[in-house]
């Protein structure tokens, strides 16, 4: 798998403390959610990332790779 860039949707919007686990994507807080967009290497860090989210206890919205320009 070659690098991609992500869009992911978490339900809720995530507090500034709790942003060092996504450390290297961008969070933004849009209506009540948080957005993280960043590049993912392969699948084992998608696979890595997807875990962190569920052992913090968030809810995943969407996942998606999306072209560089348009995250």
């Amino acid at each position: 798998m070659q690098q991609r860039t992500y869009r992911l949707e978490l339900d809720g919007e995530l507090g500034d403390v709790a942003e060092w686990a996504f450390h290297g994507m961008s969070v933004r807080r849009e209506q009540g959610h948080t957005v993280l967009v960043g590049d993912i290497r392969d699948q084992a860090e998608l696979q890595g990332l997807l875990q962190r989210i569920g052992e913090l206890g968030l809810t995943l919205l969407s996942v998606a790779a999306v072209d560089a320009g348009s995250a």
